[in-house]
């Protein structure tokens, strides 16, 4: 039985459920990141759950050395369809993230989008995390884009719609079992599809205390892409920016 990441992110109607999260925020982040860190030119950058590489390719456009991978062919082949307009080279490689190998360092690690909770077990959630400061180099990074526990639970939308390129989309969404699950029912015509999303919630104590226990230097906490302070109850986004000690 396939997980419901693996047959969400690889319909054809993922994309447009997700329209709205366009390159906007994309350019958002990055600004945000440039204005925390100091990214040099020579940085090595890896994007975990690259998705169809927003971010990688945009990195790439200006220059950086970027390597992205992600469970998602039909995602990974529009990312790697875009970076050859781009350099020409293969940037892109599919690997789950829970077992993800690499061998080479990065100087900056993105987990963005909430590319994060989507498996049972906080063993199986934190592993990425846990794992990700022995391909980080001495002082290198790590940002962390993940929706904030409390906000969203407090302003809980049960049920929305709305329509793109002809398509009615339907989102029912609930709290249970300390996951946000979202059922999204998607039609046109005769045509019919329904995929699941389901995302365990981690308090920003929890984060923090795992990043700590990893081997990271907390040195920024946001609220948003624009870089508002984090509030635990106003902040519809938590972005942590931590630094391996080494």
């Amino acid at each position: 039985m396939s997980e419901w990441f693996e047959d969400w992110f690889s319909s054809e109607q993922y994309l447009n459920v997700y329209k709205h999260r366009d390159q906007n925020d994309a350019l958002l982040l990055l600004d945000l990141i440039h204005r925390t860190i100091s990214i040099k030119n020579d940085f090595l950058i890896l994007d975990a759950a690259c998705g169809a590489g927003r971010y990688s390719n945009l990195l790439l456009q200006k220059g950086y050395k970027v390597i992205g991978f992600d469970l998602s062919l039909p995602l990974l082949k529009i990312a790697k369809t875009d970076a050859g307009k781009i350099s020409g080279e293969n940037i892109y490689f599919r690997s789950d993230i829970r077992s993800v190998k690499l061998k080479m360092k990065f100087n900056l690690i993105l987990n963005v989008f909430t590319s994060f909770g989507y498996f049972v077990t906080d063993e199986e959630n934190f592993s990425f995390i846990n794992n990700s400061i022995t391909f980080l180099k001495k002082k290198g990074y790590f940002v962390f884009d993940y929706i904030n526990k409390q906000c969203l639970i407090d302003n809980l939308i049960p049920y929305s719609q709305k329509e793109i390129d002809g398509y009615l989309i339907e989102e029912k969404r609930k709290i249970e079992n300390q996951r946000v699950i979202k059922e999204i029912n998607i039609s046109k015509g005769n045509e019919r599809h329904s995929f699941t999303e389901s995302v365990k919630l981690y308090s920003p104590g929890i984060l923090f205390e795992l990043f700590s226990k990893t081997g990271y230097k907390i040195i920024d906490v946001f609220g948003s892409y624009e870089g508002e302070n984090f509030s635990e109850i106003n902040s519809s986004r938590i972005i942590i920016i931590g630094q391996n000690e080494g």
